[in-house]
């Protein structure tokens, strides 16, 4: 289902002013200047993300998971490439960071994908005011199949890019809603934007 321009800039407001916050937090985090962008926001079916990435198929991602439930329900996903996951463990942990063992590489992931995603989760659900409730974060590495399931869902999918000290790192953040609870969601912005 087509979403309207004005859903769409709606969308990538709320996802911005996550983005900002969590950009916020992590600059207190690691001391120093982190900015975050999302520079595009598509909204696709699960089959049309995994057409997109169908030529990194079998490619294994560092992927921070957050369940959510409540007024929408579903799962916010910080999807990152082993490189980029890579660079930003070195580039937070610093120094600490070379030669760092995969349980500390995980927890710094899994610390930066719940601060990001609380952000953003955190700014849809109020702006809308549609109480969620979290369940803690999970960190595993899949492929991309694994990460959006099989069944037919919604997926938003802000392309992300963290500038940090002269180095970019991409990322995405998928937000995996089923179809009711991506109907819903469309309900509460078109609520929002006077429209309903």
């Amino acid at each position: 289902m087509p979403l309207s321009p004005l859903q769409l800039d709606i969308l990538q407001e709320l996802i911005n002013i996550g983005v900002g916050r969590a950009a916020g937090m992590l600059n207190q985090m690691v001391n120093t200047h982190i900015q975050l962008q999302v520079p595009v926001l598509k909204v696709v079916s699960t089959a049309e993300l995994a057409a997109m990435h169908a030529g990194r198929a079998n490619t294994l991602f560092s992927v921070v998971q957050l369940q959510f439930s409540g007024g929408f329900a579903g799962i916010s996903a910080l999807v990152f490439p082993p490189e980029s996951a890579s660079k930003l463990v070195s580039v937070v942990l610093g120094k600490e960071g070379m030669g760092c063992d995969e349980a500390m590489r995980c927890g710094t992931l899994q610390e930066v994908g719940n601060i990001v995603l609380n952000g953003v989760m955190g700014s849809i659900a109020n702006i809308l005011k549609e109480p969620l409730h979290f369940a803690p974060p999970d960190f595993v590495e899949a492929d991309i199949t694994d990460i959006i399931g099989r069944q037919s869902s919604m997926i938003l999918v802000a392309c992300t890019q963290f500038s940090i000290k002269d180095h970019l790192i991409e990322g995405e953040v998928l937000i995996i809603f089923s179809l009711s609870s991506f109907d819903a969601l469309l309900a509460a912005i078109d609520s929002l934007a006077g429209t309903a």
